[in-house]
């Protein structure tokens, strides 16, 4: 069974392991995309220049290398567990690996292609302006992580811009224009991945209230307890797992002895002070990750013992009235005297036809326990 109490208590993810995670998931899906065009500016520009015919075993080459890291970079899927820093990590730079190499490629063969053409081509023009538009778009959808978006813009064009320089006069005009892209394309990263941290830290304090939100939605405000609605979701779930299974399910219900006259007596502060005196008690008592107590109602209580036979929960519930009869409230000077009527039994599959089924009867057993004087234990 799952930790119930856990599980109402734990945190939402820390910003930074939010971070991997959204970033790990967004560096994957748009990654994707990319090789399949550079396969198709690739392919353009070959047809365009006549490459086929001359250096289709280099051109075929190229598409099956693209074809193989967009099928790596597919199967490379970020890990499920966020947690593990070292995994994660791990994951992370093997895939920039991936996307840097698609872009060095591009970049190896938009640099043939002014080695081959020498002058202002209609293939060196398809070619420069693939690159203008590749690293347009790796600024703009790699800028998750700035470093990594600056590489990609390096590596799509710096080294063929450099050749270029030296060795193709004739490619000149063509690299200014590359060349004054480059920067505002810096600039733009800069900006775009200040943006992209802002978004995640907004996107985490909004996952962290509504987290925070729900998770009191489910406790009761006094006694830090499950409250009704998450009681009521639980026992549900676990009643009709039990019964598909015909295995055991104990439940108690739980309610105090005159605690009107507590509250009567020494005023309603010392009425919150014994319920959550007696929800201190139960939790202390009843400690499986699967056990759960709430508050169901002003002074009544209930305890879902997962794997428990009727037995068992009587000795339990025995050992739970005797404990509260005997530890009294502490408030003041006074210590309040405390006892509790206690209904119990396991799921009686021939007779529990619903849930609610169950409850009733098991409540049923609780007001027996008050008719017949309190401060007992009543088997359903």
């Amino acid at each position: 069974m799952a930790d119930i109490q856990a599980l109402m208590h734990q945190a939402p993810p820390s910003l930074a392991q939010y971070r991997r995670q959204r970033a790990a998931a967004d560096l994957y899906q748009r990654a994707l995309p990319g090789t399949i065009f550079y396969g198709i500016a690739l392919a353009i520009t070959a047809w365009v220049g006549g490459y086929f015919p001359h250096y289709g075993g280099a051109m075929a080459a190229t598409l099956a290398l693209y074809g193989v890291l967009g099928y790596l970079r597919w199967v490379h899927t970020p890990p499920q567990d966020s947690a593990d820093t070292q995994a994660s990590d791990r994951w992370w730079w093997q895939h920039w690996a991936l996307v840097n190499v698609g872009c060095l490629v591009w970049c190896l063969f938009f640099l043939a292609v002014g080695h081959l053409e020498q002058d202002l081509s209609t293939a060196f023009l398809v070619a420069a302006m693939s690159t203008i538009a590749f690293s347009s778009a790796g600024c703009e959808t790699y800028a998750l992580h700035k470093r990594q978006a600056l590489w990609v813009v390096v590596l799509l064009q710096v080294p063929a811009l450099l050749y270029f320089a030296v060795a193709v006069p004739a490619l000149w005009p063509v690299c200014a224009v590359l060349a004054v892209n480059f920067v505002y394309q810096l600039t733009h990263i800069r900006r775009r991945a200040a943006e992209y941290d802002t978004q995640m830290s907004i996107e985490h304090a909004l996952l962290t209230s509504r987290a925070e939100v729900e998770r009191l939605s489910r406790l009761d405000a006094l006694t830090g307890l499950a409250n009704r609605r998450e009681y009521d979701s639980t026992f549900r779930t676990h009643w009709r797992l039990a019964a598909r299974q015909q295995g055991q399910l104990a439940l108690m219900v739980v309610d105090l002895d005159h605690f009107k006259r507590i509250n009567d007596t020494y005023g309603h502060l010392a009425g919150d002070t014994a319920l959550r005196h007696v929800a201190q008690l139960m939790e202390a008592r009843f400690k499986r990750a699967s056990d759960m107590v709430a508050r169901i109602g002003g002074e009544e209580f209930a305890v879902l013992l997962p794997d428990t036979n009727a037995e068992e929960a009587m000795q339990l519930a025995q050992a739970l009235c005797h404990t509260l009869a005997t530890t009294p409230v502490p408030w003041d000077a006074h210590h309040i005297p405390l006892t509790a009527s206690i209904g119990v039994d396991c799921m009686r599959w021939d007779l529990d036809l619903t849930p609610q089924a169950s409850f009733s009867r098991i409540d049923s057993a609780c007001y027996t326990a008050k008719a017949k004087g309190r401060n007992r234990v009543v088997q359903a």
